[in-house]
């Protein structure tokens, strides 16, 4: 089996990916990737054939005027650079295929398959981005809605939403020569996904549609990662430290939110360890950082570091928030876009950190009452301790190279059929 990768986002849209296309390439499948331009070098780094799709994710979201929570930014985005450039790039790869599968914010891939009469899934990465009556659709941040309601704004949301991208869609089909679709979202009832995520961690609801099967998360195991000595010997220190990262999210108050983020942590007399991250917080930080109590990396194996620290704060990534999950530690999430609400509840939920406190909210005082509550209570370290273990025993790849494989036999048999062989 010959599969195209092609996800659109930040790491944790393009992660899950690398560590699937190794199984399959274990599995003696032929694997290839079509990514943003800034993953290109990382995935040739495996070995695996990749090509850039036009688009630099990490410079589009540092770029002056970036802003992931403005519904009109992200419209601007789509139709004067994304979905160009993704239409384009399928125009000018390799696809003698026999599946393509999307992941993030990929918005010609299913067409392109249409084009080329090739297979066709997605890949996400958290249960609320299918319709179900457990979550409401990402866009809405209130996670303890009835069933009924969110089903209702699942029901109204995907029109509105399939409306908004009708037009850029069907732009980019017309140069492939296709009829125009009336609603891009529909497509979400009818054509195979896999929803990656952890069974304890996020469930798949039981009225998500028929196409829409789910699988542990994809977990790129490797050998112990490389950690920088000056790390390892802060992480060495009793007590242990704080993890702050928020990974690609560029805050609007990126100054604001490191210097609360550092004061934070003082206050409930511990170190910090700060990933700069997309938002290069270090370059925004107001406080003194010249201490013994502060270190500042740019991004750290999370494998490999948060074993060893006492919590993590982050932005509610289903990558961070999975990672930390399996560490077995506490962890606070200020949640800033989308499905990291749905994170931030899971979390509260079951036990693994406090309420989730939006990015917009934070203030020195409340984070620190956040973290004391996420190192102290004793209920937290235990549900985080015993749950851990479970989560990071689980990889759900072989189960997705089985979903792909019937998936390619199934249109393989069905171009077959319709070919009267």
């Amino acid at each position: 089996m010959r599969v195209l990768f092609a996800p659109h986002g930040t790491r944790g849209d393009v992660e899950p990916l690398v560590a699937l296309g190794l199984g399959l390439r274990d599995s003696g499948h032929d694997v290839s990737f079509l990514v943003p331009d800034n993953f290109v070098a990382w995935i040739r780094g495996y070995a695996f054939p990749c090509e850039p799709n036009g688009v630099d994710a990490e410079a589009v979201l540092r770029s002056p005027g970036a802003d992931l929570a403005s519904f009109r930014w992200q419209m601007q985005h789509f139709r004067t650079v994304l979905v160009p450039a993704l239409f384009e790039s399928f125009m000018r790869v390799d696809l003698n295929v026999d599946l393509i599968v999307g992941a993030g914010v990929q918005l010609a891939a299913s067409s392109a398959a249409e084009w080329k009469d090739i297979a066709y899934a997605s890949a996400v990465f958290c249960p609320c981005v299918v319709p179900n009556g457990d979550a409401p659709p990402p866009a809405v941040r209130t996670q303890t809605l009835p069933r009924w309601v969110n089903r209702v704004l699942w029901q109204i949301g995907v029109p509105i939403g399939g409306l908004a991208l009708r037009g850029l869609i069907n732009d980019g089909r017309e140069r492939l020569g296709l009829e125009p679709i009336s609603n891009p979202l529909s497509l979400l009832g009818s054509q195979p996904v896999i929803v990656a995520a952890d069974r304890d961690l996020a469930p798949l609801a039981d009225d998500a549609p028929e196409s829409v099967v789910a699988t542990d998360a994809w977990i790129l195991d490797e050998p112990a990662p490389y950690v920088d000595p000056r790390v390892d010997a802060f992480l060495d220190e009793d007590p242990p430290p704080i993890y702050v990262g928020f990974g690609s999210m560029v805050a609007k108050n990126a100054a604001q939110l490191a210097s609360h983020a550092v004061d934070a942590v003082r206050a409930v007399g511990r170190r910090l360890i700060l990933a700069s991250g997309w938002a290069s917080l270090d370059r925004h930080l107001a406080v003194d950082i010249a201490a013994d109590d502060v270190l500042v990396v740019s991004g750290l194996p999370h494998r490999a570091v948060f074993p060893r620290v006492a919590a993590v704060v982050h932005h509610g990534g289903a990558g961070t928030t999975t990672a930390a999950a399996r560490a077995g530690v506490p962890q606070v999430i200020l949640p800033h876009i989308l499905d990291q609400y749905y994170w931030g509840h899971r979390v509260e939920q079951l036990g693994l950190g406090p309420r989730a406190l939006p990015v917009e909210l934070v203030t020195a005082d409340i984070l620190a009452d956040r973290i004391a509550t996420a190192i102290e209570d004793w209920s937290i370290r235990e549900r985080t301790r015993s749950l851990g273990p479970a989560i990071a025993a689980r990889n759900g790849v072989g189960d997705a190279i089985d979903h792909l494989e019937r998936i390619a036999r199934r249109e393989t048999a069905a171009g077959r059929r319709s070919a009267g062989l």
